[in-house]
């Protein structure tokens, strides 16, 4: 083989690596994502039934997952996106514990923005590129 098949062959093959490890970053990101959604959606109904203490244990699973989760999004993505989850997580939880159902409601609402807007943000889209 001559230099320049070489150089094309390990070319390629680093293009197929940075490829292959952006989507499966992306996959994770959607995964995790689409995980700390279904807590927040369930405390999000319990809020809506005026079930606080369900509520409440919803928002506990919610910061199980997102710690484990948090470590492992910090390597990928801007910590000012995680930090904007964890000052909405805190602003949920304690309108939850106060029973203040429309600020509740609200949060939960924007701690469901924040999570979903990650995964869009990092995703493969000619917008993000360009």
């Amino acid at each position: 083989m001559n230099t320049n098949t070489k150089t094309i062959i390990l070319i390629s093959i680093l293009l197929i690596v940075i490829i292959l490890s952006g989507s499966l970053t992306l996959y994770y990101l959607e995964r995790s994502a689409g995980i700390l959604e279904y807590s927040v959606i369930s405390a999000s109904k319990s809020v809506s039934d005026k079930q606080w203490t369900s509520a409440e244990k919803q928002l506990e699973e919610f910061n199980k997952n997102w710690d484990r989760t948090k470590y492992y999004w910090a390597m990928l993505v801007d910590h000012f996106e995680i930090d904007n989850i964890d000052d909405s997580f805190t602003k949920t939880k304690m309108y939850v514990e106060s029973e203040d159902y429309s600020s509740a409601l609200a949060e939960l609402e924007a701690l469901k923005y924040y999570i979903l807007h990650i995964p869009k943000k990092e995703s493969f889209t000619f917008e993000n590129i360009f």
